[in-house]
């Protein structure tokens, strides 16, 4: 019998994942059901959002962590959204979120609200592989009557419990500080409820202010906070967040915000003084942030990052 040499078994290559804006953005179709990341004025996956609005998806189910901010807020300003399961929105100490207000006075937004543990909870069952999550901290309060998120107690079979039924987002929308091409993210600060968001959700689309090489995620393991083998998508999006903060890179632009909520004092006024010049004309991440003061003023941020 002649014996033959075995071949030597070749590891199969990674592939990158690093797409441009709008190849990951069209990879979210109309009528999905969105996860937003970020909470208040921190890590807003903002240029993303702007993308999806640019490229006309609407019809969108979402769901973000409390409390949220511009991204929920510019989405349902846009008409891009049809329901909503939201907690607390709002612009924290400069005021109510126009857009989402009118929405939840007129009706035009399907908004179910909750509390974070009803939200978390409905999350929690995902990665659970059960039909629903039970939480205690709501008893006692209308939320049990009031909110749909709430849902029925079978799995305690105690009635005062509520239990949302399990919540899996079609796609995640991030922001964070860091990622190789493969998808694995870094922060520079606390990611929230950013985990539970992509662990929970079919795709996953991270935008970074800056991608980093294999050898680097590899030299700190520790630092990695989703990893690569979550991630679908992974976009270098220089001030991705802006006008809100990037945490540890650059804070939140007051002035901008400020201009944005003035803006919202009616539907209309909102659309043509900043939908239409800072959204739908800029077409790419550098052509907002030109319109926007350009990134020597947005890089003046950075220097108030304490």
């Amino acid at each position: 019998m002649v014996q033959t040499k075995a071949r030597p078994v070749i590891p199969p290559t990674r592939s990158s994942k690093q797409l441009a804006l709008s190849e990951a953005m069209a990879l979210v179709p109309s009528g999905a059901f969105v996860a937003l990341g970020g909470l208040w004025f921190q890590n807003n996956p903002s240029a993303a959002v702007h993308e999806l609005i640019r490229q006309g998806t609407g019809e969108l189910t979402i769901v973000a962590a409390p409390p949220a901010s511009y991204a929920v807020d510019l989405l349902i300003g846009a008409g891009a959204v049809r329901t909503a399961y939201l907690a607390h929105v709002s612009f924290d100490h400069l005021g109510m979120a126009p857009n989402f207000r009118r929405a939840a006075e007129t009706g035009s937004v399907e908004i179910i609200d909750g509390d974070e543990a009803l939200i978390l909870g409905g999350l929690m069952a995902t990665l659970e592989a059960l039909p629903e999550h039970p939480v205690h901290s709501v008893k006692g309060t209308d939320l049990l009557r009031s909110s749909r998120l709430a849902g029925k107690a079978s799995l305690s079979g105690m009635s005062a419990v509520a239990a949302p039924a399990a919540m899996r987002p079609d796609v995640c929308l991030l922001h964070a500080q860091e990622a190789d091409s493969y998808g694995n993210v870094r922060y520079d600060g606390t990611p929230f409820c950013d985990p539970l968001l992509a662990k929970a959700s079919g795709k996953v689309i991270v935008c970074v202010d800056r991608i980093v090489g294999n050898e680097e995620i590899r030299r700190a393991p520790h630092r990695t906070v989703i990893p690569g083998y979550l991630v679908d998508a992974v976009v270098e999006t220089p001030y991705g967040s802006h006008p809100c903060a990037s945490q540890g890179r650059y804070v939140h632009d007051e002035k901008r915000l400020t201009a944005y909520i003035a803006a919202g004092r009616s539907a209309d006024d909102w659309r043509v003084e900043y939908l239409e010049p800072y959204v739908l004309t800029p077409r790419t991440q550098e052509a907002y942030l030109a319109a926007v003061g350009g990134a020597e003023r947005i890089a003046g941020l950075e220097g108030d990052v304490a």
